[in-house]
């Protein structure tokens, strides 16, 4: 673990963390697992489950799309002695003790916590953020998981370090200089390269340089933004078509990791001179360029971004489990059911957003843009949505998505741009005072996450209340930095 240089606190809470872990398995006991759905909490479940299943333990695992009150009264109602919660429970710390006032609870989670006055002594509460680590950027949930997978045995567990980085890719942390990793998603990548587990190469930036045909990775490629081709696939056909690069190889489609190195380099050239042409600027020219992190060991899903693609489509069309069995190295059955599942994801994704274009779809403040959800879109794909219309410049403010619940509730998922987060706007935050301002109970209606991305949910009468509270809170934090 030293060739991580993790700080001595959070070390020892790490270490903390494995010795009760071991504890409960030598007593036999079963340990309950909660996850989040996307692919960040997908990919902890993955560690969590290989980890635990290699010592035998007893374990019984779900996933939840948030650790909201009702989920949280189930598990209470099983009555077990031993829980663990990845990639969520920090929001919660304080309806998770009330209702387990007794029983020994390890959360392992990256977002901004409570930071409360007097922490219950039964939980043991594993943030990076409580030890000087910014989980928003540096580590991700599947990240401390490993970390703690890691601890207990070195040897055996060093194989789940990809699962680590195809989380923190899940969370959008490959923010750094041409998509790369920085902090400890860094030296966790190091340790991949250092046993070979991971390959770092520069190449084109595309999220399905291996799996998808180029026309197609280009028409879903948003960051960059790639002005008139992404959404369009038509576009993108005959943009290819013009620079002289052919789509198949024989009967089957080319993909982006087929294209010779000349036909990248005019792939490159072209790309560019379209983001300048349209005002872009060098920056997001250059952006072109990645920092690729491929999997050595892998056959199938040899991208770490291909993989986490298929983790959080997984998650999002309510079919976690799926998701874990190819974490936890299924390329078989599960696998082949996964690609469907992307498949269908993708498309639902797609008509919507081609549906947020049309005029009077998208409404705003001053410093608030939002959007309702129709009859069919699930809750869980509203974070994909508003992930994607920020970055394709659908949205150019705060962005809001309202997505109904069947409890006659709006789950809310929040997005903004990196550059409103260095003026100062913190979503996670602002979620939390809202609920406060609107009088809510905050064990019922659970908000927070991180700066640029953060969630919550409200009873449906409260929306035009929340973006006018929300307006105000967002100008507060703006300002109150200049």
């Amino acid at each position: 673990m030293n060739q991580l240089d993790l700080n001595s606190d959070f070390h020892n809470a790490l270490t903390a963390a494995a010795e009760i872990l071991k504890s409960w398995i030598n007593a036999g006991e079963i340990i309950r697992v909660s996850s989040h759905i996307d692919a960040d909490g997908v990919a902890a479940a993955g560690i969590l489950s290989s980890a635990l299943a290699r010592m035998k333990a007893n374990f019984h695992l779900s996933i939840f799309p948030q650790l909201e009150s009702p989920y949280i009264e189930e598990l209470a109602k099983e009555k077990r002695k031993c829980y663990i919660f990845s990639d969520f429970g920090s929001g919660a710390l304080e309806i998770l003790a009330k209702l387990f006032p007794e029983e020994t609870i390890i959360i392992l989670d990256h977002h901004e916590p409570l930071y409360l006055d007097e922490k219950p002594s039964n939980i043991l509460e594993v943030n990076s953020h409580l030890f000087g680590i910014d989980g928003s950027n540096e580590i991700s949930g599947a990240g401390v998981c490993f970390l703690l997978a890691y601890i207990l045995d070195p040897l055996k567990n060093l194989d789940l370090l990809p699962l680590a980085l195809v989380g923190a890719v899940g969370d959008t942390q490959d923010k750094a200089k041409q998509h790369s990793f920085k902090g400890l998603n860094a030296k966790i990548a190091e340790l991949g390269v250092e046993h070979s587990l991971i390959k770092i190469e520069k190449d084109l930036y595309f999220q399905y340089r291996e799996m998808k045909p180029i026309p197609q990775a280009l028409m879903e490629t948003t960051e960059p933004f790639l002005p008139e081709l992404t959404g369009n696939k038509e576009a993108c056909e005959r943009f290819l078509a013009n620079i002289g690069i052919p789509l198949y190889a024989g009967e089957n489609w080319r993909t982006i990791s087929d294209l010779s190195i000349d036909e990248k380099r005019i792939l490159t050239s072209q790309l560019t001179q379209l983001i300048l042409s349209h005002n872009g600027t060098s920056k997001q020219a250059n952006s072109l360029i990645s920092t690729n992190y491929l999997l050595t060991n892998e056959t199938s899903l040899k991208d770490i971004r291909e993989f986490s693609q298929l983790l959080n489509a997984c998650g999002r069309t309510r079919n976690p489990g799926i998701g874990v069995a190819v974490c936890m190295g299924d390329r078989d059955i599960q696998y082949k059911h996964a690609q469907n599942l992307l498949i269908d994801y993708n498309s639902k994704i797609n008509s919507f957003l081609d549906s947020l274009k049309h005029p009077g779809q998208m409404q705003e403040t001053d410093y608030v843009q939002y959007f309702y959800g129709d009859e069919e879109l699930d809750e869980t794909m509203i974070g994909t949505i508003t992930t994607i219309a920020t970055k394709t410049k659908i949205a150019n403010k705060v962005l809001i998505g309202f997505a109904k619940s069947e409890d006659d509730t709006y789950k809310i998922s929040a997005r903004t741009q990196d550059s409103f987060v260095k003026k100062g706007l913190h979503l996670g935050k602002a979620m939390r005072e809202i609920i406060s301002q609107l009088g809510l109970d905050p064990s019922k209606f659970l908000a927070g996450g991180h700066d640029a991305a953060a969630g919550t949910r409200i009873p449906r009468s409260y929306d035009k209340l929340f973006i006018e509270t929300l307006n105000k809170i967002v100008e507060e934090q703006l300002t109150k930095k200049e």
